[in-house]
Parts: structure tokens; sequence; C-alpha cells
């Protein structure tokens, strides 16, 4: 998820691979919102959009990358993780629940990934589009970039938050949900 920058430090992973050092590639060749390690074709959406005129429009997967967003030659580049070999779409394909327990050894995932899990949304696929989420997914996702943005802030090495929703609504929340952030 690169709206906490979650995404921003499993590509430095990826850059560290054995065959990225040997290719040379640096970070920015696994964005798949700029630079030219995503498919030229879609763009590193994954889809192509059709326009219909005075139907709904349709998206279609792409046909150069099958979907996953990025050049053959980027798809090569593999990190190991649990005896599993995951290149960049596999990584992307993973929920934060499983990224979690993949990557439970990497700190600094697990930081970047740990206010989406606090807020309830450990089933969201790391690359999700956040125009998929609901309305009340994609105001979680907005409050664990501020839980992101402020356990980076704190001074205080030690000091932990955790976001709580006192309903389990998936939606806008209701006049009846409260949410607390406290620290912990």
């Amino acid at each position: 998820m690169s709206y906490v920058g979650a995404w921003d430090t499993v590509r430095e992973l990826f850059a560290t691979a054995p065959l990225s050092r040997q290719r040379g590639y640096t970070a920015s060749k696994f964005s798949f919102n700029s630079g030219d390690g995503r498919c030229a074709l879609c763009g590193g959406s994954g889809f192509e959009h059709v326009e219909m005129q005075f139907l709904s429009d349709v998206y279609l997967r792409c046909q150069d990358c099958n979907g996953q967003r990025y050049r053959p030659e980027i798809l090569e580049v593999k990190l190991e993780r649990k005896g599993q070999l995951l290149n960049v779409a596999d990584v992307l394909d993973l929920t934060i629940s499983e990224a979690a327990t993949l990557f439970e050894a990497d700190r600094e995932v697990l930081r970047a990934i740990a206010p989406i899990s606090e807020v309830g949304l450990e089933y969201v696929k790391l690359g999700q589009p956040v125009p998929t989420l609901s309305g009340g997914e994609a105001q979680r996702l907005k409050l664990a970039g501020f839980l992101a943005a402020a356990s980076k802030a704190s001074t205080t090495a030690n000091r932990a938050w955790r976001a709580r929703a006192r309903c389990s609504c998936s939606t806008s929340p209701p006049p009846a949900c409260i949410l607390t952030i406290s620290p912990n």
C-alpha cells in the first residue's frame, strides 16, 4: 500500500535482491506508478480501459503483462521468504495478513503495514487500488495513513499507536460508530 509508505519499503527490498544488483536496478524499477519497470501498454495498472460510448466502460486484463503490471524482466527478480520465491507481482497479490507472515523478519515492512492491520484492513491486498475499496474501508485506510505518519513523527521510540473501531461496519461508519485513537 503506497498510501502508508509500505510499498516503498518493499521496493527497496527488491532493489537489494542479487539479480537487481547484477542488473543495476534501483527501487524505482519496481514502481507501478512511474518508471520504466512498469508495463508499457497498461502503464502499470494491469488493465486496459475501453470506452464504450453509450454503455459502461469496460476494463480488460492487459494482454502484455497479463494483469501483473510489470515488464517480464522485472518479474524475473525474486525475493525468498519462508521458502517461497516471490516476484513483485506476487507480493502485490498478498493480503496485509499474508505479507505480515511472510515478511515477519523484515522489521521495516512490518512497521509500514502495521497501521493497516490495526484499523481492521488485514484482508486488503498490498496492490489493491484505492477506488476498489468501500467508503468505510477508504476512511480506515486514511486513518492508517495518519497513524503511519504519527508513528514516524513520534520522538518516543517505544510509543505504539492503536486504532480501534467499536463497530464492525465496512461501509461509511454510522453516527453511532466511534473510532478511538490512543497511545499504548
